[in-house]
């Protein structure tokens, strides 16, 4: 496309559907892509909707991932206030 045609947006992504039926949020838009067909409004919608579903569980997989590191921080504490109250008994 030439550059006097380009859409003047503030940032950009394509939602792709591989042959495998998984969906993707692309960032390099500069890729080119062969789709099988135009979209229809259903694909968008879905196509959206899991990406976004992707997103959210990658967050929140975060978020588990931080809180067991924080327990696991306070149980080794935990162990080694405990290992020295038993060599302070002796």
């Amino acid at each position: 496309m030439p550059a006097e045609d380009a859409l003047a947006v503030r940032t950009a992504f394509l939602v792709v559907q591989h042959g495998n039926g998984e969906w993707e949020a692309v960032t390099d838009i500069d890729k080119p892509v062969k789709p099988e067909h135009a979209p229809t409004v259903i694909e968008m919608k879905f196509g959206c909707s899991e990406v976004v579903s992707d997103i959210e569980a990658s967050k929140q997989a975060a978020i588990t991932a931080h809180q067991l590191m924080a327990m696991t921080a306070q149980m080794q504490q935990a162990a080694q206030n405990q290992s020295l109250a038993d060599r302070l008994k002796i």
